[in-house]
């Protein structure tokens, strides 16, 4: 089965299981096992997915600056035109962003954030995570005044 889109999120999170999900998710088609295991390390606490305006997140534009060779850019690239390509013909999954203290990260999703950056869609469904009950509160307020909830 494949967990990677907006419907099946949102299918989760209206039985209060988006931590299933994003499990499911990261450990099948969105092939990011390292960060499932991440987050199960500690207590985390999740609010989505919500569509919010990406723009207003602050996050670095085009390839994350950890990617430092040529090779591994023009890959990064590469995927970003094509999910660019496939943008009317995919139900894409949220992007899960981290935030902590006024600042968000995201987790996975940095080539989806870059294509929607592309083609300047800033309205895009986003799954959150905090460590501490004070962001999560934070995020509660902040995404019900700022963002559209869809699950």
């Amino acid at each position: 089965m494949l967990y990677g889109s907006t419907k099946c999120a949102i299918e989760y999170s209206q039985r209060s299981a988006i931590d299933e999900w994003i499990q499911l998710f990261l450990r099948n088609d969105g092939d990011n096992v390292a960060l499932a295991d991440g987050l199960l390390e500690k207590k985390r606490y999740y609010i989505g997915p919500v569509v919010m305006d990406i723009s207003e997140f602050g996050i670095e534009e085009g390839a994350p600056s950890y990617l430092t060779k040529e090779n591994d850019i023009a890959w990064f690239f590469h995927v970003v035109d094509k999910m660019k390509i496939a943008y009317g013909d995919w139900d894409f999954p949220p992007l899960i962003v981290f935030y902590s203290a006024g600042k968000y990260e995201i987790a996975d999703g940095r080539h989806r954030n870059e294509a929607f950056r592309q083609m300047n869609i800033k309205q895009v469904p986003v799954i959150f995570w905090t460590d501490t009950e004070e962001d999560f509160r934070y995020m509660i307020e902040h995404t019900s005044s700022m963002g559209m909830n869809l699950g």
